[in-house]
Parts: C-alpha cells; structure tokens; sequence
C-alpha cells in the first residue's frame, strides 16, 4: 500500500473543501487521480496513465458555469479569495494533497491558471487525446477553438511520468533557442520585449503563434494571478472599472496557450500565485526541448505552506478519552 494512501482517501472522503463530486475505490499502491467533472476527458486517457502507476481516485468540481475563469463556490486555500477556475477543484484537491495527479481541460486557462494560483506545477498540450471528439463553443471573446486537456501535479516527477505515458514524449537533450522576458538561470536564453500580457486575447493570440514559430520555447512569467483581482471576463465586460479589476488578476499568456495551440508547462515561483510559463508549439521535438527546459529549473516548494497543508492529520481530531 502506498504510504499515505489511507489518510488521502479519508480526507477525500471527509471534502474539507467542497472539491470532491465523487471518491472512488482506488488501489493504494499507485499514485492518485482526480479527474475534473466534465465529458471531454475520455477513459482512454486513464487507460493509458494506469500502466504507469496511476489510479483513478476522485472526480472533482469544476466552476458552476462551464468554462468559467473563477468559480465562486470554491475558496483558494491560501489566499481565502474565490478560486481560479474552471479546473477549480482539480487544483485544489491536488494542492491539498488529497490526490497525486489533476487532469482537467484548459480552453482559456482553466489548468494553467488555477494551478498557478496554488503554487502547483501544470502542464497542456493539444496532442493529449488529440483525436478525441469535441463540441466546439465560442468564448467570453466569441473566439471559437478545441481545449487542451492537461495535468497538475505537485512534484515535477510525476508531472513528467504523467506526460510521458500519455503522449509518449522525453525531455531532450537541449534546450535549442529560448525566448524570454528575463534572465531564468540556468538556462541561456535570448531576452526580447514581449507583447502586453493584458493586451485582448485576439491579438495575444496572434502574436504568439508568430513567436512560438521563430523558437523552441518562450519563457515569461505569470501572475500573480487571482490574488489582487478578479480574473473572469463575464466580470471584467461590463466597464473600465471592472476591467481593471479582472486585469490587476494576473491572468495574461495563460489566456491564449490553448488558443494559440501551444503546449505550456508551468512552473511555480517563490511569490504566491506566480510562474515560470514555458510556452512551444505542439510538435514532439520542441515539446522535449520544453521539457528539458523545465528539468534545469529548481523546483520551488514552501515548507510552511506544505507542513500546514500536506500533514492531513491536520484536518482529523486526535481521539481521546472524555
């Protein structure tokens, strides 16, 4: 049995945080999966993480209204603030370490930004179950385009493990030409001036199909997001004032990844709700170039944070005698 198995499927079972639709059976000795609430995840996406160690464990909550950047039902753990969303629940049962391993779908956002705002790592690509069906849907900003489905994850191992037996692809052994906003040590990267992360989505969208084109990979970093706003465009349509307010959110590139079809890794920084966004095109070969990006960069955990949120005897009272 997998050490912390038993406390994990207790805590799923007790939903401290109204994100669990379902727990389910799972086998202890294998790494744990919650799955967010919607269609367009097929089995065939567990049939092939199974072999690989995983298990389906909780199907997971997901923003009332269907692609909804925030969902106002769940609360950020961290921060007290309504959660990212639309994979809200997902992220949330990831973060808390209810389960090992998230799968969500990511139209505008909804894997990337809610697991940055958590401090979790993530990652989408159009080529997981790239041949499965879908209804297609206009946005907030009446852009019209298939979602990405992607994982989350607390530890870049099983990120990796996950990516790798679902796509099939391994880091490289370079990194080629880089791209980025700043210095990311390690790594040699070129700097470039990159469009406003809160320029419209449309014109985003553009801009950065034109960059992924000319490199292997863009770096930028994102956020913080959802922690000094209010990241949601049903919100921010009505006037200046509200669009501010869903600006100061942080939300920029993870708006247009998928739009854009690319693949993004996200990787968390010290600052709550802030990452390193790495960004290719979605073909194999600069995938693992990303991938390889992402291997060189440390991996940033809070000890504070996770000794109040991954010890999940925190959330059970100590029997004692009356």
């Amino acid at each position: 049995m997998k050490e912390n198995y038993k406390l994990q499927h207790k805590t799923a079972l007790l939903n401290p945080y109204g994100s669990v639709v379902r727990v389910l059976e799972a086998d202890p000795a294998k790494l744990l999966v919650g799955i967010k609430n919607v269609k367009s995840i097929p089995n065939s996406l567990m049939h092939k993480l199974e072999p690989a160690g995983f298990t389906l464990h909780t199907i997971d909550k997901k923003s009332q209204l269907a692609g909804r950047a925030v969902d106002t039902l769940l609360i950020n753990p961290i921060s007290g603030r309504w959660m990212s969303g639309s994979s809200s629940g997902t992220a949330i049962n990831v973060f808390a370490g209810i389960n090992d391993l998230g799968i969500g779908n990511d139209g505008g956002g909804s894997v990337l930004a809610p697991a940055i705002s958590v401090n979790i790592l993530s990652f989408i690509s159009k080529l997981i179950e790239a041949d499965r069906p879908q209804s297609l849907k206009p946005n907030t900003d009446n852009m019209t385009a298939s979602n990405s489905i992607g994982f989350m994850a607390r530890d870049k191992k099983i990120l990796y493990q996950a990516i790798r037996a679902s796509i099939g692809i391994e880091p490289a052994e370079e990194t080629g030409l880089i791209l980025a906003d700043r210095d990311y040590p390690p790594l040699k990267t070129q700097i470039i001036d990159i469009k406003d992360p809160m320029a419209p989505r449309a014109e985003l969208t553009v801009y950065l199909k034109e960059v992924l084109a000319q490199c292997d990979v863009l770096m930028i970093s994102e956020g913080p997001i959802d922690r000094n706003g209010f990241g949601d465009s049903l919100f921010g349509h009505f006037d200046e004032s509200t669009q501010r307010i869903q600006q100061a959110a942080g939300k920029g590139y993870v708006r247009v990844c998928n739009l854009a079809d690319a693949t993004a890794l996200s990787l968390p920084q010290a600052a709550l709700g802030t990452a390193t966004l790495l960004m290719c095109e979605s073909k194999p070969e600069k995938i693992a170039r990303l991938l390889h990006a992402g291997e060189q960069l440390e991996e940033v955990h809070d000890a504070l944070i996770e000794r109040y949120f991954l010890d999940l005897n925190n959330y059970f009272i100590d029997d004692y005698e009356i």
